[in-house]
């Protein structure tokens, strides 16, 4: 167990959920939560499982937020933009219906607004992502999908 948590939190044993696809052609699919979801044709830009509890979620979040930033200082200039995929993703909204939403309007032309401002500072002010090691983020990312906070580690040894 890591010395990084306290008591309050449990990390469950298991394996590694999210991982870099490195023999993808493009670099936005090598990233950790761009993957297939059964049932759907095309890609989705937020594979991530919904495990974790919300603390886990914070820690799954902000790993993969630094991934992705670091994706943009590299890549941002020759991906364009999947921001507003990422968040229609993120919030289950079907790609197919995106026409007919005008939340999902709202979402990408706003997503699409912040995009190019999210890769301009990655690329000009991101000096601080050069340190961050990408695997680490990943294992971040994993911990953060497989902890147990103590409520729900309390109700497991009780179903034991």
């Amino acid at each position: 167990m890591s010395s990084a948590l306290n008591t309050q939190a449990f990390i469950k044993p298991g394996t590694p959920i999210l991982k870099f696809n490195n023999r993808k052609q493009l670099p936005i699919h090598r990233l950790p939560f761009v993957g297939r979801v059964p049932g759907r044709p095309d890609l989705s830009f937020w594979n991530v499982p919904k495990t974790g509890s919300y603390a886990g979620g914070c820690k799954t979040g902000k790993a993969l937020a630094h991934i992705y930033l670091k994706h943009l200082r590299e890549h941002g200039k020759e991906d364009g933009g999947i921001l507003q995929s990422m968040v229609m993703d993120m919030c289950g909204i079907d790609p197919m219906k995106y026409g007919h939403d005008t939340v999902a309007g709202q979402i990408v032309g706003f997503m699409a607004a912040l995009e190019p401002w999210l890769v301009a500072a990655a690329i000009h002010a991101g000096h601080s992502l050069d340190h961050l090691n990408n695997d680490a983020l990943l294992e971040l990312a994993n911990n953060g999908l497989n902890f147990v906070g103590k409520a729900q580690r309390a109700e497991q040894e009780d179903g034991e």
